[in-house]
């Protein structure tokens, strides 16, 4: 196992796999418990049930401490803690899909391992350490931007002398000191909320670490495919192999993509709903409600929850790009100097290549910039309704 400097530099005198970019997900999946640290050994499984204690916890915590908010905080805080709760709701749901779903998800590695098998060029290896780097800056960097947010509410909170997000803990109300419950209290919700970030950046990130890997081996069959027939030492049957094993690595790629697919499939869509709904309460606590401590707040969770999503819908619309150059590639090899068995096939696999590679949640949505673009419209246009029909003003003043 690689270090974690070595991932985020590209370091190491060995040779860098495609899997060596999944190293950080599962490393943070192996913390938060969906992934065993040791398969049935106590501690392992002591682990995983603190974990799933601390996650099915959430959504009722969050929720009974929203309740006893709207008597004792002001509306902007209570829209704080309820975008908060759309995310949180959703996490289990996204969590248990996962855990399910973790052993379909990683029989997709030996199939990266024999893509990685064909390439042993220096060109070649080297794009692959540099879509290792690259996933694993982008997992560090969104996780980064996720558990800054998570800091602002906790300074917040100690500035107003209160609980980040308010969540409802029974077992503190019985210390009798004040002094000690207020800490305990902050301090479980602090790390429950660290907990619960790392979570959600694993969650969303995942997705995108994959879609940027397979990008990655598709760049390379797609240069692979248009020098077919330039090697002036091969014989029409070694180019008939060749080309042969470029329609195998095609059909490997799909099948790769087909496994990410039926995985994220689920909590892509449950993201994008979640996603919708607190745009739109971040806008409306943002432009009505929120004094400058909370749109400072407020504003670092808007740019968090589009970071959730942005990632895995831009790398999903730049494989859709890298998908069309395929059939060009192929068109463009040097077909005239294959024979004509190799010609016919080459006319099937044109043929195949032309499909595009797309991602779609739940067959409802596509997983792309446009998509992504829509969800944004949507938080803007709804928060604009609710403006000219006066609710943000209407809700204020009935409060003041």
């Amino acid at each position: 196992m690689r270090r974690l400097t070595d991932l985020l530099y590209g370091r190491g005198a060995t040779k860098f796999e495609t899997n060596d970019g999944f190293q950080l997900l599962f490393q943070c999946w192996s913390l938060v418990g969906i992934k065993p640290l040791k398969l049935y050994r106590l501690r392992g499984m002591l682990h995983m049930c603190f974990c799933w204690f601390l996650l099915l916890l959430c959504p009722f915590t969050f929720f009974m401490g929203y309740l006893h908010t709207l008597e004792t905080e002001p509306l902007t805080v209570q829209l704080n803690i309820l975008q908060a709760i759309c995310n949180i709701i959703g996490l289990p749901l996204k969590a248990i899909a996962i855990t399910i779903l973790l052993t379909h998800l990683r029989s997709a590695e030996p199939i990266f391992a024999r893509l990685d098998a064909r390439y042993e060029s220096v060109a070649s290896r080297e794009q692959i350490k540099n879509c290792v780097v690259v996933s694993t800056r982008l997992l560090a960097s969104v996780g980064l931007m996720f558990h800054f947010y998570g800091i602002t509410t906790y300074l917040q909170a100690l500035l107003t002398r209160g609980y980040p997000m308010g969540e409802w803990l029974p077992f503190t109300d019985y210390i009798l000191r004040p002094t000690i419950r207020y800490w305990a209290h902050f301090i479980f919700e602090v790390f429950h909320v660290a907990f619960l970030l790392t979570v959600q950046t694993s969650m969303d990130v995942f997705p995108a670490v994959y879609i940027r890997n397979l990008r990655t081996h598709l760049k390379l069959l797609t240069e692979r495919v248009s020098h077919l027939g330039e090697n002036p030492e091969f014989t029409d049957e070694e180019n008939f192999d060749e080309l042969v094993d470029c329609i195998v690595t095609h059909q490997e790629l799909l099948e790769a993509k087909n496994i990410l697919s039926s995985v994220c499939s689920i909590t892509l869509f449950v993201q994008f709903v979640i996603a919708a709904i607190a745009l739109c309460i971040a806008l409306l606590n943002f432009f009505v409600f929120a004094d400058t401590v909370q749109r400072v707040v407020t504003l670092l969770y808007y740019l968090g929850l589009i970071m959730q999503i942005t990632p895995t819908c831009y790398q999903a619309s730049m494989m859709e790009v890298d998908s069309a150059k395929l059939p060009d590639a192929i068109f463009h090899c040097n077909w005239l100097a294959m024979d004509k068995r190799s010609r016919k096939l080459i006319i099937y696999f044109i043929h195949r290549a032309q499909e595009k590679i797309s991602f779609v949640a739940l067959k409802l949505f596509n997983i792309n910039l446009t998509t992504n673009l829509s969800i944004i419209k949507f938080g803007f246009s709804l928060y604009t309704f609710m403006n000219n029909v006066g609710f943000g003003q209407n809700l204020k003043e009935l409060l003041e």
